[in-house]
């Protein structure tokens, strides 16, 4: 649980400095290496792809939190809460993880260090769709990767969450205030109940079911490679 209000950030738009280029990927995810421009031409059904990462902080009582980001109130999903993830851009993204690389580091000015493996919806054998509200019809896992499918607006976006070390020594949070407002390190039980824990006691809104689960599932795939309990 975090201990802390979000935090906030304001004034004119933030130059964004070049993204890094040097950064490890496991093997188990050497899928996400192909550049977004050849995923999307061998997938036609799918309109865009969109990649993040889940950042992670382990605190001295060993609960683990992880980074949000709250959207700005001009942009699409307003103040609501997701992971640093944004859309490919095919005439410079070299790669699907090069994707959710360049984005951390744009939305928060942190360098990734390595993916280590890809989240899902965590939805289990029986369940194989999640139907969402809002401007988030539904979503599924795709049955080749480990891709989060998602239906908005009549269109079909894959979604891929990456679990991510980053830089030591990165320093704080910046956020370019034209798309995130406020960032936050938040915890299990903070994104179950949808509620700032501590001082603030704000409510937390996702900006999908769809973004809860995966929060969830990258706690429960987090905790077991670092070994902690529950």
């Amino acid at each position: 649980m975090t201990d802390q209000a979000p935090s906030k950030l304001g004034g004119a738009e933030t130059p964004i400095p070049c993204a890094p280029t040097a950064f490890e990927v496991s093997e188990n995810i050497s899928a996400f290496s192909i550049p977004p421009a050849e995923f999307l031409a061998s997938r036609p059904d799918i309109h865009n792809l969109i990649a993040g990462t889940m950042v992670f902080r382990l605190k001295p009582d060993d609960r683990l939190e992880t980074l949000l980001l709250q959207r700005a109130p001009s942009d699409s999903f307003p103040l609501k809460w997701e992971i640093p993830a944004g859309t490919a851009d095919p005439s410079i993204d070299r790669s699907i993880a090069g994707v959710a690389v360049r984005e951390l580091w744009e939305e928060t000015q942190l360098r990734a260090r390595k993916l280590y493996c890809t989240v899902g919806l965590g939805l289990g054998d029986t369940t194989t769709r999640l139907t969402c509200g809002g401007e988030v019809e539904s979503a599924t896992m795709d049955s080749e990767l480990e891709i989060c499918l998602l239906r908005v607006s009549g269109l079909t976006w894959a979604v891929v969450t990456f679990i991510a070390d980053v830089e030591k020594g990165c320093g704080e949070v910046v956020l370019r205030p034209e798309e995130h407002t406020s960032w936050a390190w938040i915890g299990e039980d903070e994104v179950m109940k949808e509620q700032f824990c501590g001082k603030s006691n704000e409510t937390l809104e996702f900006v999908s079911e769809a973004m809860k689960m995966t929060l969830l599932q990258g706690f429960k795939l987090r905790k077991h490679m670092m070994g902690l309990a529950g």
